[in-house]
């Protein structure tokens, strides 16, 4: 399993990077001149807003088509509607696999609400997440609704900075609810952005009943990750990613705080459409996690037959249909 899986990691990751760089850097240029030959100084000048120009490459309405320049939230009046398919291993036989469906909505500025676990810059979550989500194996059923609030207070041309608000509903596993404090530092060097999301997870019921026989009712999971994503043209972008997390933070009788290290490389390609759509194509793959420390018995350390997953799809972002950035009709 896992020759076949690190065979399938590489293939993901170096396809996305294709993708990515198939894209070209021609721009149009348009000087002018009065009879006087430009001086050096003005060359270097014009070179300088050409490199601005593209690193802020937004849409007509000002919303940044570069995945490394965006914001924590998306702009006020804008919808965004997601979709993607999971695949993964299981702990037991088969395989994890699921449909999930959610979106966003800024109804002021600096606010996203939305059902959906594709918050921008977090680690992927696992199967079964979304307003809209069907797991299709090992055994048919609904999955988790993830309601979120997210916050940008902050925003500078260096960093953004926030704090969510997520509201799990357990129609598969248990009820969460999570406070996070996302962290995005844009271009670092002119090359990547680097996100961060500290947070605590509140969850009530009986999902750590493999770690002991008599699990608390009530526990805390501590999450930090985020990841490093470097837009290779305008349009294509990789990524990298992982983090820790330390499930059953509080204990029960009995129990073990198990500390457990996800990690994923991923890609995509952004399409601006004639009608001033945004459509991000992305594929993720990795583990979650790679790594378990401090577990119970019977879970080995490296067990990524069984933590391995593949997911890939869409997300759709809307030009502001309502707000003061709102198209103009005609």
């Amino acid at each position: 399993m896992f020759d076949r899986t690190g065979l399938f990691l590489g293939v993901l990751a170096f396809s996305a990077v294709l993708f990515a760089s198939s894209e070209t850097f021609a721009e149009g240029e348009a000087t002018e001149t009065s009879g006087d030959m430009a001086s050096p100084g003005s060359e270097d000048a014009a070179e300088d807003d050409d490199s601005a120009e593209k690193a802020t490459a937004t849409t007509g309405y000002g919303y940044p088509i570069r995945w490394a320049r965006r914001p924590l939230v998306i702009h006020e009046g804008m919808v965004r509607a997601d979709s993607r398919i999971y695949v993964g291993g299981e702990f037991g036989p088969g395989t994890s696999s699921s449909i999930d469906i959610g979106g966003a909505v800024s109804p002021v500025d600096g606010l996203e609400i939305g059902v959906s676990s594709e918050r921008i810059g977090t680690v992927p979550a696992p199967a079964g997440n979304g307003l809209l989500t069907v797991i299709m194996s090992p055994t048919g059923r609904y999955g988790d609704i993830p309601i979120y609030a997210r916050y940008q207070y902050h925003e500078t041309d260096i960093f953004a900075a926030g704090v969510d608000l997520v509201l799990t509903m357990p129609v598969n596993s248990d009820f969460r609810l999570t406070v996070n404090v996302p962290l995005r530092i844009f271009e670092i060097l002119g090359l990547f952005t680097m996100d961060m999301n500290t947070g605590f997870t509140l969850v009530a019921g009986d999902s750590y009943a493999a770690f002991t026989s008599d699990p608390s009712n009530v526990t805390f999971d501590f999450d930090w990750g985020g990841a490093g994503t470097v837009n290779i043209t305008d349009h294509g972008f990789i990524q990298i990613g992982g983090g820790l997390r330390v499930v059953n933070l509080n204990g029960g009788p009995g129990a073990k705080a198990v500390l457990e290290l996800p990690a994923f490389l991923g890609g995509g390609y952004t399409w601006e459409t004639d009608k001033d759509l945004l459509i991000d194509f992305f594929v993720k793959s990795g583990f979650l996690p790679v790594m378990f420390a401090n577990q119970p018995t019977g879970l080995d350390m490296f067990d990524v037959g069984s933590t391995w997953f593949v997911t890939f799809g869409a997300q759709v972002y809307t030009w502001p249909v309502f707000g003061k950035h709102r198209r103009p009709k005609g």
